[in-house]
């Protein structure tokens, strides 16, 4: 039987990178609960931040940012870079992550996290819920090489081991066992 819960916005579970803005000393992060693909030709990430963020104030001035997926084990580090502003703390020192200059865009990347995308802001809107959405398209991504498949081509989520948020909770997790390959398994049940 199902119970009836009210409106929620709950879905589980979502990655929570930590996305990074501005040059030098002005670099900062800011963890990122809302996060999803917005397009494949050319690749392109959404992510809702809200106007109040000073990551958002530098993404605004830069027009570039990077979105950094964090293994499990830094937890911690992604949770404080959630919770504290950037305009009151050194988030890069206080978390102790290491910044790596980037490819293409003038943010940099983090070095402890092992999958990396480079982004260019092109669009933005105001959503009707009073929330901001940011596209940015992907001019380069990076991963660790103990990350990719058997041929180098892709993440293998598995040898990542992605740090991930339930929203309803309000919990971090890592992620269980490969069940199948999507897009193929269903098949089975075709009827002919």
């Amino acid at each position: 039987m199902k119970r009836t819960l009210g409106p929620q916005n709950s879905v589980h579970p979502t990655p929570i990178p930590l996305v990074m803005s501005g040059v030098g000393e002005e670099a900062s992060m800011l963890a990122v609960a809302w996060v999803m693909p917005a397009g494949s030709k050319p690749p392109a990430l959404a992510l809702i931040i809200g106007k109040r963020h000073h990551t958002w104030d530098l993404i605004e001035r830069c027009g570039e940012f990077t979105v950094n997926f964090a293994p499990a084990r830094l937890y911690r580090e992604v949770d404080y870079c959630g919770v504290v502003s950037g305009r009151d703390h050194d988030k890069v020192a206080d978390s102790g992550l290491t910044l790596v200059e980037s490819s293409v865009v003038a943010p940099p990347m983090i070095a402890e996290c092992p999958y990396n995308h480079e982004c260019r802001l092109v669009a933005e809107y105001e959503l009707p819920t009073g929330s901001h959405m940011v596209i940015g398209e992907v001019v380069q991504s990076h991963a660790n090489e103990d990350t990719l498949n058997a041929e180098g081509t892709r993440v293998d989520v598995a040898h990542m081991d992605p740090l991930v948020y339930a929203t309803g909770n309000r919990e971090y997790y890592r992620l269980g066992e490969r069940l199948d390959a999507a897009y193929s398994c269903g098949k089975a049940l075709v009827k002919e």
